[in-house]
């Protein structure tokens, strides 16, 4: 996902490991989140969502790279992941990196709630809506493809895999050529039915050369701080989203009663935001 450029300095300790998922839209979030303007206390009495109108697009981003590193959790041993890997200027990163017996998978993370997707060869549709989603995903396989040549005298192609979450409807009526596009239910099954590409002595060098910071861009180590400001925020979302679940119950009640013509309009407006 291509980002808003920070600055970065070297790491000075530490592997790739120590990335967290989606940690690069944790900081964009955060700092969006750190400008925005606090809510007001009858803000948060009806539930009005917390999240800066700035910083929206960046923690649906967050909050789906986080599901499908929770599925990539769950590969045995002998496969490793890596999360948040820096490789653009640009702020551009790789959302996931999968080595294992059956090769190594970028996976290039969508998502979009309640959508629906289609996928036609290049073209990918969400809710009827195209985006360079094949394109980028080859990119970042790309990328990844010389690094691998620079490890193994014969390696494979590296197998660019794009994972969406939170689609309601998913079609795909002719497959990418090059790329894997499937929901992030499908993801592990999918590696683990991979035949093996890999030895275990070849597995060990390409995560040796993926854990070296000195592989990628400089970047910033993730302090605790990160994951703590970002889970209180999400906890604050999720709250936010059960007291606009009651008042939508509430007015509800009211509506039966014909109560709403004096209420309604000033509730509207505060979940707004207007």
């Amino acid at each position: 996902m291509t980002q808003t450029a920070a600055p970065v300095v070297p790491a000075p300790s530490g592997t790739m490991r120590d990335r967290v998922p989606a940690q690069a839209l944790l900081e964009q979030v955060l700092l969006r989140q750190a400008a925005s303007r606090p809510r007001t206390s009858v803000e948060r009495l009806v539930g009005r969502d917390p999240i800066d109108p700035e910083a929206r697009p960046w923690f649906a981003g967050a909050t789906g790279e986080r599901a499908v590193a929770a599925r990539l959790a769950g590969l045995p041993a002998g496969w490793t992941v890596l999360h948040s890997l820096p490789v653009g200027r640009n702020g551009a990163d790789i959302d996931h990196l999968v080595v294992g017996p059956g090769g190594v998978f970028t996976v290039h993370t969508e998502h979009h709630v309640d959508a629906s997707v289609w996928v036609a060869g290049r073209t990918v549709l969400m809710n009827g809506s195209s985006g360079p989603v094949v394109q980028k995903a080859e990119a970042e396989a790309r990328r990844i493809d010389r690094v691998v040549g620079g490890v193994l005298a014969d390696p494979p192609a590296v197998r660019p895999v794009v994972a969406v979450v939170g689609a309601t409807r998913m079609r795909v009526t002719r497959s990418p050529r090059t790329v894997t596009v499937l929901r992030a239910e499908q993801l592990r099954r999918f590696l683990r039915g991979q035949p093996e590409r890999l030895s275990a002595a070849e597995v060990r060098a390409l995560v040796a050369r993926f854990e070296d910071p000195a592989t990628w861009l400089p970047t910033v180590e993730a302090g605790p701080e990160l994951l703590l400001a970002f889970s209180s925020l999400s906890r604050e979302v999720r709250a936010a989203a059960r007291i606009r679940a009651g008042w939508v119950l509430g007015l509800l009640g009211l509506t039966a009663a014909g109560s709403t013509a004096i209420v309604l309009p000033g509730l509207l407006s505060l979940l707004s935001g207007s």
